[in-house]
């Protein structure tokens, strides 16, 4: 009984957490992007939205690559030495790349038994003329040296629209992708693994 009211009491934290960190995005984006903000959260902006507003839908909040310069990361980011062991080879070549990194750990594989932990890497650095570059990577995490073959990595325009797409082969430690924008940018990551599928949308 202790321990179910527990886990209640910080899920519960964790919520009005993340309604706070959200409403404060909401102002922060309304005061730097002005009238354009509605864009981020809305993509049908000229319709009847307002009148429709959490009607059937849940409001999501991409992930802000902007505030990472500042050291404000959403939960499930961490940093990349709290997802790899010392000893991983892909810590290494993380390592290698300048830039504000971090990483969240995704589970793909139908049974449990079967589940591969890999981690995407994100890494931004600011760029020349207001733009930031952002590198994408996936790593296998823990005993398992290679990413497991036909793993695909594909990048979605906000529309929807497929950008470009990477595929692990056989013996692949791991995939990456690079890109920049301007900030409002905002595209879609998606991790893909047999009939599986994590989705993670980004504003640069």
């Amino acid at each position: 009984m202790g321990t179910t009211i527990q886990t209640s009491s910080k899920d519960r934290l964790e919520k009005a957490w993340q309604a706070l960190q959200a409403a404060q995005d909401l102002q922060e984006d309304r005061l730097r992007f002005g009238l354009d903000h509605v864009n981020l959260y809305v993509e049908d902006v000229e319709g009847d939205w307002i009148e429709t507003w959490g009607e059937g839908q849940q409001w999501q909040n991409p992930v802000n690559l902007g505030k990472w310069f500042q050291e404000r990361f959403e939960p499930g980011w961490q940093a990349i030495d709290e997802v790899f062991c010392p000893k991983e080879d892909s810590l290494a070549l993380i390592r290698e790349t300048a830039g504000v990194k971090r990483a969240k750990t995704l589970q793909l594989g139908h049974e449990t038994s079967k589940q591969r932990p890999i981690a995407l890497i994100v890494t931004i650095k600011a760029e020349s003329h207001g733009e930031t570059g952002v590198l994408v990577q996936v790593y296998p995490t823990g005993d398992r040296p290679e990413l497991p073959a036909g793993l695909q990595l594909t990048l979605l325009s906000h529309h929807g629209d497929r950008l470009h797409e990477v595929v692990a082969r056989n013996a692949d430690s791991g995939l990456q992708m690079e890109l920049s924008g301007q900030p409002g940018e905002r595209y879609t990551l998606q991790v893909t693994l047999e009939r599986e599928q994590v989705t993670e949308e980004f504003v640069i």
